[in-house]
């Protein structure tokens, strides 16, 4: 496989003149290169922005120049007939985030991937958005990571790359301030972590003791090629499938390097949050969501109730939320807490620390006295990617403040591919739309006419639609023709579970997930 890397001058000016002579300057060299001549061509970090510092100014740059410039990188993708990466400044709904975006040779994307550190200056001063989980794509049999720029610090994430048996990280980055020497050093660490080759392409910072050095490292740590600080393009020749043979230890027979490692791991030590959500992608349908928790045996929507549904191994848990008058995403049901608690009151009319102060338990026994009303961030803690979270947000609150906040929380935790956002309310499906459309949604509008949910969903490009007991098997065959689960809302007993599995259920909220697991109804998840 041929790997190109682009090493463009860095546009220290910060201005939109110098920012697109660095365009042309890449556009001119890719122009340049002959099909045959490369299979990957690999550009910096804010390859369509680069060397801004305005955020305004890096948005509508983006955004227009930008934007045109990555559409001349698919165009040379298609005459190249080779795959062009690149890290771009883009809008995803309303946010902004740094990602890998890697064209095919026809020109369509195939494969992006979100920056997972963010530095100080991208969260504040940019604000961009973190990305909420650690993306591998498959392209043509080889398995590709992204690790961007601040990302290459983080040893933790090049243990859960290996565990996802990449071949290609994609590395688009500025590390500007850091030492020559060290990057040299981090990335033959990070491509012998991995079993992986780690393709670096940065910035030309001439006659500089830091930054620059575009590089490629091989899965054994060895530099096949490195850029010293001048404008350059580099290339390197690399066979994917070749990895770091070594031997099992001394006077042992020879294994893969990454294999002995993931044989000797401890992933409990140091990487629980993938193995969890392997272990939940990994888990067949039908699957089981605790309605409020185990509420049928717990307070319902208390962390009792949330730890008890995981302990028996609930694919996901659903809550309510509703924001406190100080802005506290609360857990629970009614839009009062007179039912579930000894006191009273308009959850959105009281501040966090009136509500905290309730007891949520008495009303079960005086078992269960003392239990409190949980927060949002508890669940989650709480949760720690063990089970998907179905998020029933009953109002939007303030200009949408609640739908938003839950998206950023979801983001923050890395709960991306595990939580999703259950609306009945349109508003509440067209903010998560709108400002986070990575986040899955579940539209629970028209439940009283199941036959016309499906075009509903469609409408806020939602993945699962939530039936009622009125849903029959065309209503699922309808959800299912368009690419989307179906939940259920609810079944308690085995017969009439099994009943709405046979129509085409995927997921079923119950409030009793003991018996129906103890019925064989699901298989709970696979623990590690």
């Amino acid at each position: 496989m041929k790997i190109t890397v682009l090493q463009p001058p860095y546009p220290s000016a910060a201005t939109r003149d110098a920012a697109q002579a660095c365009l042309d300057w890449m556009t001119d060299t890719v122009a340049s290169f002959a099909p045959g001549e490369q299979d990957l061509i690999l550009l910096p970090e804010y390859s369509n922005a680069p060397g801004l510092e305005d955020p305004a100014l890096m948005r509508e740059f983006a955004a227009l120049d930008g934007r045109a410039f990555l559409g001349g990188m698919s165009q040379e993708a298609t005459r190249l007939s080779c795959l062009v990466a690149a890290g771009v400044l883009t809008s995803k709904g309303l946010q902004w985030v740094n990602e890998v975006r890697m064209f095919g040779p026809d020109g369509t994307p195939v494969f992006t991937a979100e920056k997972i550190h963010l530095t100080d200056v991208e969260k504040t001063r940019l604000g961009l958005s973190e990305a909420g989980s650690l993306r591998v794509g498959e392209v043509d049999g080889l398995r590709y990571g992204a690790a961007t720029c601040f990302d290459l610090y983080f040893d933790e994430a090049f243990a859960a790359l290996a565990g996802e048996n990449v071949d290609i990280l994609l590395c688009p980055s500025y590390q500007r301030s850091e030492t020559g020497e060290r990057i040299c050093l981090q990335a033959g660490a990070r491509a012998l972590d991995t079993g992986a080759y780690v393709i670096r392409s940065s910035y030309a910072i001439a006659g500089s003791e830091t930054g620059a050095r575009s590089l490629v490292a091989a899965p054994d740590g060895t530099l096949l090629a490195v850029a010293e600080t001048e404008p350059t393009v580099i290339r390197a020749e690399i066979d994917p499938g070749l990895k770091l043979v070594k031997p099992r230890s001394h006077g042992q027979g020879p294994v893969e390097h990454r294999v002995l490692m993931e044989e000797h791991r401890r992933p409990g030590l140091y990487r629980p949050a993938v193995d969890r959500v392997r272990a939940l992608d990994n888990s067949a349908f039908p699957k089981l969501c605790a309605h409020r928790g185990l509420s049928d045996a717990c307070p319902e929507n208390t962390l009792p109730a949330f730890a008890a549904a995981l302990s028996l191994g609930v694919h996901e848990i659903e809550l309510d939320l509703w924001l406190s008058r100080d802005g506290v995403p609360v857990v629970c049901h009614d839009p009062r807490l007179d039912r579930t608690t000894d006191g009273g009151g308009v959850v959105t009319e009281m501040d966090w620390a009136d509500i905290r102060r309730l007891d949520a338990g008495v009303g079960s026994g005086e078992y269960w006295s003392g239990v409190h009303v949980p927060r949002f961030e508890e669940v989650i803690e709480l949760v720690d990617h063990r089970a998907g979270i179905n998020i029933h947000i009953k109002d939007k609150g303030p200009d949408g403040q609640l739908v938003r906040m839950v998206c950023d929380l979801v983001r923050h935790h890395g709960l991306d591919r595990l939580a999703y956002i259950a609306g009945h309310a349109e508003d509440v499906l067209q903010i998560a739309l709108d400002y986070a459309p990575d986040i899955e949604r579940a539209s629970l509008i028209g439940q009283e006419r199941p036959e016309t949910q499906v075009e509903r969903a469609e409408a806020f490009r939602c993945r699962r639609i939530q039936f009622s007991r009125a849903v029959t098997a065309a209503h699922c065959r309808r959800a299912r023709d368009a690419g989307i689960l179906c939940n259920l809302f609810y079944a308690d007993d085995p017969e009439s579970a099994r009943d709405y599995l046979e129509s085409g259920i995927d997921v079923i909220l119950t409030n009793r997930a003991n018996v129906l697991f103890e019925a064989g109804v699901s298989e709970p998840v696979a623990r590690n």
